[in-house]
């Protein structure tokens, strides 16, 4: 299954996909996320969400649920089901579309299994969000294991994304490189 994704992936994707698909997270990153921060403002004041940290414990999630109050904890369960299901799509298919287009010369089984990483990373942000509001709205409750698993997916995913990213510099440099070494003819 993986191997007809990986295959699927590097022959089919075109650079006008790639491109609409940097617009899209663009769009995201330059209007979407500073109102979406804004609002957040709104209801969390100086207590950050618990799924922008790279580490945090369960008291950690916990505490940040007491900080929220009740109304911020509405928002965060509301925000997880609106605006975080659409986000992970839009920096997945665009890293996921970008690392196909410029690994589509890649010859190195392994490497060519890197492009699983973006589609990783959204999974883990999807198994995070029903778990952290799960928590949140159990509050004052706790639920046992729960907010360490959570932290768990919270640090996978942003390690996920960050080695997505790390890739697909990596594939731009190196399509540089090919791009400026002078053709060699026979």
């Amino acid at each position: 299954m993986f191997k007809n994704i990986i295959n699927i992936s590097y022959v089919k994707i075109r650079v006008t996909f790639v491109f609409v698909t940097l617009i899209i997270f663009m769009l995201f990153i330059l209007l979407i996320l500073p109102s979406e921060a804004a609002r957040s403002d709104e209801y969390f004041g100086d207590t950050s969400a618990p799924d922008t940290s790279f580490f945090y414990s369960a008291e950690d999630l916990y505490r940040t649920a007491r900080d929220f109050g009740s109304e911020g904890r509405a928002y965060y369960i509301r925000s997880r089901f609106t605006f975080d299901i659409v986000w992970p799509l839009a920096y997945g298919v665009f890293l996921w579309a970008s690392i196909a287009y410029f690994g589509r010369g890649l010859k190195h089984t392994i490497i060519r299994y890197m492009i699983l990483l973006p589609i990783l990373a959204v999974i883990l942000d999807y198994m995070e969000n029903p778990g952290a509001s799960l928590v949140m709205f159990m509050y004052p409750d706790r639920v046992p294991v729960l907010p360490s698993i959570v932290a768990f997916f919270t640090m996978s995913k942003w390690l996920t994304i960050g080695a997505s990213f790390i890739v697909l510099v990596s594939l731009i440099i190196c399509n540089i490189i090919t791009l400026l070494q002078p053709k060699q003819f026979n």
